[in-house]
C-alpha cells in the first residue's frame, strides 16, 4: 500500500468517525424526551458506532482512538445492562456527552500527529477513564464474559468475505515487500512492513482472532530485532508469510489455527502473480461485528441472519473544482438541449410546410400534363382526323420536336398517330412532374428524419436528466449536515441559563451543497444564539404574557425558484423599531432627524452592522456586535443574503437566501411591457382567466376575490424596477383587457394576484445568477438563456410579494407617495468620485438605467476641479480611500466653499467601521453606504438626498 492509498484510508476514517461520533451524539440527545424502547435502541445504535471506530482505529494503528473507544463502548454495556433506562438522569447523559467530546478530541489528534500520544490526548483519555470508573463505581462491576474466538468454531460468512476478497491485497504487498528489499535501503522496507502488520493486527482486534494477531505478532519481532540483516529479513518473513497463508486458509475451512513453528527458509520462492487485485478496502465497507452479549459459553454459534459483507467498491479523489466544472458544463448541455429542442420544433414546421407545397405542386403537374394532353388530341378526337393532323402539324411547327428530331427522315412514313412525337412544352411538363415526385419523396425521407430526430431529442432528455441528477449528487448533502449540531449547543445553553427552549428541525433531508456548509455552521450558530438570547424571554416573564414556559426555536429549509431558503424563527418577544432607532442616534450613525426617516427594513439593517448591538451589558451571548455581522460576512462569501421579519411581542424571523450550485427548474413564461418574463412554477399557486368586472377596488387598490379571501391585484410592470423600451408602441394595460390573465403568485410574505400581458407557456429553464461584481437587483432571481440565445430575467417572488407600495395606488392607500426618478429631460445630475474604474462604470451603469446623467471623477482633485470649472450636481456619491485627495479632504472643501456647501454628498467605501463613519457624518456626509452596496437601497435613498438639496 503506497502513500496515497493510506491516506485515502485515513480520510475515509476521519470521515467516518465523524459520522459515528455525531451519530452518539444525537442519540444521547434524543434519550432525554424518548420512551423506554427508543432509549434502549439508541443505546445498542451508540455501542455500535463506538465499536466499529474502536475496530477502525486499531486497524490503521491508531492505538489511542482504539483504547479510548473501547473505554467509551465499556459505559454503553453498563448503560444497556446495569441501568434503569426508564429512569435515566440527564447527569449521566451529560457524562457520556463529555466523553463523546474526548473521543472526537482523541480521533483529530491521533490523525494529526499520527497517534503519537500528545499531553491532550493523555488528559482526554485519563478523562474517559474517569467516565468509566463513575459509572463502575455507580452501578457496579460485573464479571466481563470471555472474547469468543473463531478458531472454535464455524468461521461466519461475514469473515470469509473479508478473508477471500481483502486480506489477499495485503499479503500481496508483504510478499513484494520482501522480495524486492533493497539491501542498501533495508529501512524503507520495515517501515513499509510495519504497515502491513498494524493493518493486519488491527484487522484481528477488530474481528477478535486473537490466534491470527498472534501469526501477524510475529512479523512485528522479526522487524524490531536489532542487527536486523536482509538475509534474516527475507528468510524468516517468508517463513511469516507462509504461516499467514496457512492461517487464512484455516479460516476459511472454519478450522481453528494450528501453525508450526517458524525455520528459516534460505531463499525466498517465487511469486506469481494473484488474480486478486490489490486495492485497499474501504473502511465504509468493512463489516461492523455483531453485538455480544454475556454468555457463558465460550463459543460463538454462526449466526444464520449475519449480514454479508458489501463487495468492494473502488473510489477516486476528484477535485472541488473539477466537479463544479463539470455541473456548468451540465448547464451548458440542458441550455443546447433546449435550443435543439426548439431547432427540432422548426424542423417539423418545415417539413409540414414542405408537404403543402408538394401536394400544391402535384396539382399543377396534373393540370399541366392534362393540358398538352388537350393541346394535342382535343381537335383530333372532336371528329375531322385530317384537321386534327393539320393542327398538330402547325403545333410541331410552332413546338420543335426534341425528342426523335434527329431519326425523324426514318420515320417519315408514320404519321401522327403511328408514332408518338414530344415537343419542348412535353418534355417541360415531364420534368416538372418528375422533380414534384423527387421532391415528395425527399419531403418523406426528411419527415422520417424529424422523427428520429424528435426520438433522439427525447433521449437525450432523459440521459440529460439522469446526469444532471448524479452529477449533483456528487456536491450535495443533507441540510442536516449543517443542524446536527445546534440540539447540543442550545442545550447546553439551556443548563447554563436557566431556560427551556425547544429546537424543531424542518426539512433536514433538503439537499444543499456541501461547499456551503462552512459558511452556514457559523451563521446558524451565531441566530440561534441571537434568538435564544434577544428573543426568547425567561420563563417566568412568557408566563406572565400568555405564552407557554418553554420557548421554540424553528430551523426550516426548503427549495422554492432555483435558490435554498433557510428560515429561524423564535417565538420570542420580538424587536423594537424604536430601541434601534434610539441607538442608532446614540451611537451617532445618524441625527435625530435622519433616524425619524428610516424605514422598518433600514433600522432592521443595523442589526447587520459591525458593533452594532441592542444590548446595554456584554455577556457570553451578546453585547459585542459581531454576531449578525458574522451571518452577513459569511452569507456573502456564497452570493447569499438575509432578511429580518419580526413583530412585536410574537417573535422573529430571520430569512436566509441561497443560490443553488446548478438549478433546474419549470417556469411559467410571461410577457409583460415588450419583456419575456421567466415566474418559477413552484410559486405560482393558481393561473386565471378573468373579467375586468371581477377587479374590486379598494380605495386606489385593485383587489380579487380568491378563496374567500381578497388579495391584492397589481401589475407585472409595476412590480419591477427595470424596463426594456421596445421599438414598437406600450404594451397594453393588462386591467383594461376584456380577459385578463393573472397569477396567484405565493411566498413567505403572503400571496399577492399579479397581472400579465399575455401567458406564453411552460419551459424547463437553468437559473443562473448573476455574477459578482454585480448586485441582485430587487425582485430579479437571476437569468437564463432560452433555446434561441434569449436571456430572461427570472422573478424573486419572495422580494415582489414583500415589498412595500408595489405600485402608486398602494402608495396612495398607504398615505406615502413613492419618489420616482425624474424623466430623461430634467435629470438631475450626480458626481461619482471613486479611483476604481470597475466602480464608476458599475454605478454609472445603475444611475443611468435610474434616469439620472452621471459625471465620473477619478479622485478628489478631479472632482474639485470638474466643480470649480462649473460642474452643476445635484449630488455627489464619494469613496474615502483615494490617491492625491481622498473622500474626507474631499468632503471638507466642499463643505467649506459657499458655493458647493449645499451639494448632498453620501459616502461609498469599503471602510465599514464606526469610527469611518462618524468622521464622515462630523464632515457633513449626508448617508454613508458601505461596499458591497445595496443597489436597491442605493436608487431608493438618491431621491430623497436630492430632495435635501432643493429644500
Amino acid at each position: 500500500m503506497n502513500d496515497d492509498d493510506l491516506n485515502e484510508l485515513i480520510d475515509a476514517f476521519t470521515a467516518e468517525c465523524e459520522e459515528f461520533l455525531q451519530s452518539m451524539e444525537t442519540n444521547l440527545l434524543a434519550m432525554e424526551s424518548a420512551g423506554l424502547k427508543e432509549r434502549q435502541a439508541a443505546v445498542k445504535e451508540m455501542f455500535r458506532a463506538a465499536h466499529s471506530i474502536k475496530g477502525a482505529g486499531s486497524m490503521l494503528g491508531f492505538q489511542n482512538v482504539s483504547a479510548a473507544a473501547h473505554t467509551l463502548e465499556d459505559c454503553f454495556v453498563i448503560l444497556r445492562d446495569r441501568t434503569d433506562l426508564a429512569a435515566l438522569e440527564p447527569t449521566t447523559v451529560s457524562v457520556l456527552l463529555q466523553g463523546v467530546d474526548a473521543l472526537k478530541k482523541i480521533t483529530i489528534e491521533s490523525v494529526q500527529h499520527s497517534d503519537v500520544t500528545t499531553p491532550d490526548q493523555t488528559e482526554n483519555l485519563e478523562a474517559i477513564a474517569q467516565i468509566f470508573d463513575q459509572f463502575q463505581a455507580k452501578y457496579g462491576n460485573s464479571e466481563p464474559s470471555p472474547v469468543p474466538t473463531v478458531s472454535q468454531s464455524t468461521a461466519p460468512e461475514t469473515l470469509k468475505q473479508i478473508f477471500e476478497h481483502q486480506v489477499p491485497a495485503l499479503f500481496n504487498r508483504l510478499e513484494t515487500e520482501l522480495s524486492q528489499a533493497p539491501e542498501a535501503d533495508l529501512a524503507t522496507t520495515v517501515t513499509a512492513l510495519k504497515q502491513v502488520y498494524y493493518q493486519l493486527s488491527g484487522l484481528a482486534g477488530m474481528l477478535q482472532l486473537p490466534d491470527f494477531g498472534k501469526v501477524a505478532a510475529a512479523l512485528r519481532d522479526l522487524i524490531d530485532s536489532p542487527n536486523l540483516t536482509l538475509q534474516r529479513l527475507q528468510s524468516e518473513g517468508w517463513a511469516i508469510a507462509q504461516n499467514l497463508q496457512t492461517a487464512r486458509q484455516q479460516i476459511l475451512e472454519g478450522r481453528a489455527i494450528d501453525i508450526p513453528e517458524i525455520s528459516p527458509s534460505p531463499t525466498p520462492p517465487e511469486i506469481s502473480p494473484s488474480p486478486t487485485p490489490p486495492d485497499s478496502p474501504r473502511l465504509s465497507d468493512s463489516p461492523t461485528p455483531p453485538e455480544i452479549s454475556p454468555s457463558p459459553s465460550p463459543t460463538v454459534p454462526p449466526s444464520p441472519t449475519l449480514p454479508v459483507a458489501n463487495p468492494q467498491r473502488p473510489t477516486i479523489r476528484v477535485d472541488l473544482e473539477r466537479l463544479t466544472e463539470l455541473v456548468n458544463l451540465v448547464g451548458e448541455l440542458v441550455i443546447n438541449r433546449t435550443n435543439l429542442e426548439l431547432q427540432e420544433s422548426e424542423l417539423r414546421g418545415e417539413v409540414k410546410r414542405i408537404r403543402r407545397n408538394i401536394v400544391d405542386l402535384n396539382q399543377f403537374g396534373g393540370q399541366l400534363r392534362e393540358e398538352y394532353d388537350r393541346l394535342s388530341f382535343a381537335e383530333w378526337r372532336g371528329g375531322n382526323g385530317n384537321s386534327g393532323l393539320v393542327k398538330l402539324a402547325a403545333a410541331e411547327t410552332e413546338l420543335p420536336m426534341i425528342a426523335n428530331g434527329k431519326s425523324s427522315p426514318l420515320h417519315a412514313h408514320f404519321d401522327i398517330l403511328e408514332m408518338d412525337r414530344y415537343t419542348e412544352f412535353h418534355s417541360t411538363a415531364a420534368e416538372v412532374i418528375e422533380t414534384a415526385q423527387a421532391i415528395s419523396h425527399s419531403a418523406t425521407k426528411l419527415d422520417t428524419l424529424a422523427m428520429k430526430f424528435e426520438r433522439s431529442t427525447d433521449q437525450l432528455r432523459r440521459i440529460t436528466e439522469q446526469l444532471r441528477s448524479r452529477v449533483m449528487q456528487l456536491r450535495v448533502v443533507s441540510f442536516s449536515r449543517a443542524v446536527d449540531h445546534l440540539p447540543r449547543a442550545l442545550r447546553e445553553m439551556c443548563l447554563t441559563y436557566d431556560k427551556d427552549v425547544n429546537l424543531l428541525l424542518v426539512g433536514r433531508d433538503t439537499k444543499i451543497d456541501e461547499s456551503l456548509l462552512d459558511a452556514l455552521r457559523d451563521p446558524l450558530i451565531h441566530l440561534v444564539r441571537n434568538a435564544f438570547d434577544h428573543g426568547i424571554e425567561m420563563p417566568e416573564v412568557r408566563k406572565a404574557s400568555g405564552k407557554p414556559a418553554s420557548g421554540q426555536i424553528e430551523i426550516e429549509a426548503r427549495h422554492q425558484g432555483g435558490q435554498t431558503i433557510i428560515t429561524v424563527a423564535d417565538d420570542g418577544k420580538g424587536i423594537d423599531p424604536e430601541m434601534i432607532r434610539r441607538k442608532v442616534v446614540t451611537k451617532g450613525l445618524a441625527t435625530e432627524e435622519q433616524a425619524q426617516e428610516f424605514s422598518i427594513a433600514e433600522l432592521y439593517d443595523f442589526l447587520f452592522w459591525p458593533g452594532f448591538s441592542t444590548t446595554e451589558g456584554v455577556s457570553d451571548l451578546s453585547g459585542r456586535g459581531v454576531g449578525l455581522d458574522v451571518v452577513r460576512t459569511n452569507l456573502r462569501t456564497v452570493r447569499g443574503t438575509v432578511k429580518v421579519d419580526s413583530r412585536l411581542g410574537k417573535g422573529t424571523s430571520f430569512i436566509i437566501k441561497l443560490p443553488l450550485l446548478l438549478s433546474i427548474t419549470d417556469a411559467l413564461m410571461v410577457k409583460t411591457d415588450h419583456n419575456k418574463i421567466a415566474v418559477p412554477l413552484d410559486a405560482v399557486e393558481e393561473i386565471l382567466h378573468i373579467k375586468a368586472s371581477e377587479v374590486h377596488i379598494a380605495g386606489n387598490q385593485p383587489m380579487l376575490w380568491w378563496r374567500e379571501e381578497f388579495i391584492r391585484l397589481v401589475r407585472m410592470q409595476d412590480l419591477l424596477e427595470y424596463s426594456v423600451v421596445g421599438p414598437d408602441a406600450p404594451s397594453p394595460d393588462p386591467l383594461t383587457q376584456e380577459e385578463i390573465p393573472v397569477l396567484v403568485l405565493a411566498s413567505t410574505e403572503g400571496m399577492l394576484a399579479v397581472a400579465v400581458e399575455r401567458l406564453i407557456g411552460q419551459q424547463e429553464i437553468v437559473v443562473k445568477p448573476l455574477p459578482p461584481p454585480l448586485s441582485k437587483p430587487r425582485g430579479v432571481l437571476g437569468t437564463t438563456i432560452l433555446g434561441d440565445g434569449r436571456v430572461v430575467n427570472i422573478l424573486d417572488v419572495d422580494d415582489l410579494v414583500g415589498q412595500p407600495g408595489v405600485n402608486s395606488s398602494i402608495a396612495a392607500v398607504s398615505g406615502k407617495v413613492k419618489e420616482m426618478p425624474p424623466s430623461s429631460s430634467q435629470s438631475p445630475q450626480i458626481l461619482v468620485v471613486d479611483d476604481s474604474y470597475t466602480i464608476r462604470q458599475l454605478l454609472s451603469l445603475t444611475l443611468t438605467r435610474a434616469r439620472y446623467r452621471v459625471v465620473q471623477a477619478k479622485d478628489g482633485v478631479d472632482a474639485l476641479e470638474k466643480l470649480q470649472n462649473g460642474l452643476d450636481c445635484s449630488l455627489a456619491i464619494v469613496d474615502i480611500e483615494m490617491p492625491r485627495m481622498d473622500g474626507f479632504e474631499l468632503l471638507r472643501s466642499i463643505r467649506s466653499t459657499e458655493r458647493f456647501a449645499k451639494i448632498p454628498v453620501a459616502m461609498l467605501t469599503s471602510r465599514s467601521g464606526a469610527k469611518h463613519r462618524q468622521m464622515a457624518m462630523e464632515l457633513g456626509a449626508n448617508q454613508y453606504f458601505t461596499k458591497p452596496y445595496s443597489e436597491a437601497q442605493l436608487l431608493q435613498a438618491i431621491p430623497k438626498l436630492i430632495h435635501q438639496s432643493i429644500i
